[in-house]
């Protein structure tokens, strides 16, 4: 789990880890005496670790060291050293004054001002934007956030100031591309100035100009813009027994309505549950384990299934006991059922409500039973927790959640099985 700026300001040392982790390769690390610093973690060749400091807290903010960090990740991509990293970082290979690069860009073509030195050519904002999406694609963690960071920058960004060259480009520039879709598309407008942000950053880096035209207060430069966070539209408990009759007898494919049984009586994410094979399944123990190449926060995942559930997948082997998903769809392209089967299922029940929102409903009702600790609720939902707590909790209370599924699903089912997969059968 990434920290917060509350969990770098009450972080002591000796109280729990020397350096606590923000992921990918980003830590802050903590001295006897008080002080912070950020530091990014590599190792070359998967040889010795080697650490590399990014600067002390508070002088770089937490936003600052991600920024730094992400293009470190993409220098040593690019294939520079630890040195040539360290170089860069010291300030020791100084960008060029911008009216060096002028003088340098209308000399003639190959040349600079010394005699016979070829000359390395200003990129556009586009060139410069590819780079920096090459460098930040291995980090993304599927294909959707690939395309839509390098979406965004194409489409609200190039039209205006794509084919300008890097070092040319002005700050009110900047505002006035984003203005437009700032109110009308608030989250898509910060993320995109965000991750141009990014990229004037690793311009500054590379030495292609001395300061950041994105790097703005957006409030004060476009205006505060007032969001209401909204939730995954969720069933109350008391409706879920409901919805669980309803979902017994209702026209739908036996592969969409078992992935949906299974789905609310394990409180696990759709595409945990869509993506799961025949192979994560120990029905002698009646544990469900989920590869970490699944999970949101990329940490394996236990679930004790109760009787109802270990029925609800018995009852696919019928169907997909030769393939290799247990909920397989052949003909998509994932092999898998589509992204929004369940969730189009489920508003047929009730306009509104998200397959993501039966996790709610099942925390809410774990909670009103008053029986069951936070951590048993949260490891339940596959809820990371934070570095500190992940210290010295170790284990992932996998017993303490026997009970709490079994209940959970006695209270979702009446009790009884699901229906069986001919119609008019109901297993005892």
């Amino acid at each position: 789990m990434s920290l917060t700026v509350k969990q770098i300001e009450s972080a002591k040392f000796a109280s729990g880890p020397e350096r606590l982790s923000d992921g990918h390769g980003l830590y802050l690390r903590l001295f006897s005496g008080g002080r912070k610093s950020f530091v990014f973690r590599t190792q070359p060749g998967a040889g010795a670790v080697t650490w590399i400091t990014l600067g002390s807290y508070p002088e770089m903010g937490l936003k600052d060291a991600r920024e730094k960090a992400n293009i470190i990740r993409g220098l040593f991509a690019d294939g520079k050293t630890v040195a040539d990293v360290r170089e860069l970082l010291s300030g020791k290979e100084q960008p060029l004054p911008s009216s060096s690069r002028r003088k340098r860009r209308s000399q003639p073509a190959g040349m600079t001002g010394k005699a016979g030195a070829p000359k390395p050519a200003t990129p556009t904002f586009q060139e410069m934007a590819r780079t920096w999406f090459e460098m930040k694609k291995p980090g993304l963690r599927n294909a959707k956030h690939v395309t839509q960071n390098w979406n965004t920058i194409a489409t609200y960004m190039f039209p205006d100031i794509g084919s300008k060259p890097i070092d040319e480009i002005k700050l009110p520039e900047i505002v006035d591309t984003i203005a437009p879709i700032w109110r009308l598309k608030h989250e898509t407008a910060r993320r995109t100035l965000g991750r141009t942000k990014e990229i004037f950053a690793l311009a500054k880096i590379r030495g292609y100009r001395d300061d950041n035209p994105a790097d703005f207060d957006p409030k004060i430069a476009l205006g505060a813009v007032r969001t209401v966070r909204r939730h995954h539209g969720s069933l109350p408990p008391e409706r879920v027994p409901e919805f669980w009759d309803w979902l017994q007898t209702v026209p739908c494919e036996p592969t969409l309505r078992y992935a949906t049984m299974l789905l609310l009586l394990t409180a696990k994410r759709s595409k945990e549950t869509r993506h799961a094979e025949w192979d994560f399944f120990d029905f002698n123990t009646g544990v469900w384990t989920t590869p970490e190449r699944l999970m949101k926060m990329h940490r394996s995942h236990r679930v004790p299934m109760s009787r109802q559930a270990i029925r609800a997948v018995i009852e696919m082997r019928p169907l997909s006991g030769h393939e290799k998903l247990v909920f397989a769809k052949p003909r998509n392209r994932s092999g898998a059922l589509c992204e929004n089967a369940i969730r189009n299922l489920a508003i047929r029940f009730e306009p509104g409500i998200t397959a993501h929102g039966f996790r709610a409903s099942f925390r809410t009702w774990a909670r009103q039973q008053k029986r069951f600790t936070r951590d048993t609720m949260e490891f339940a939902l596959a809820h990371e927790p934070d570095d500190l707590e992940a210290a010295y909790q170790r284990e992932d209370l996998l017993e303490e959640r026997v009970e709490l599924m079994q209940d959970w699903a006695d209270y979702v089912t009446g009790g009884r099985d699901p229906i069986g997969l001919f119609p008019g059968t109901i297993q005892s």
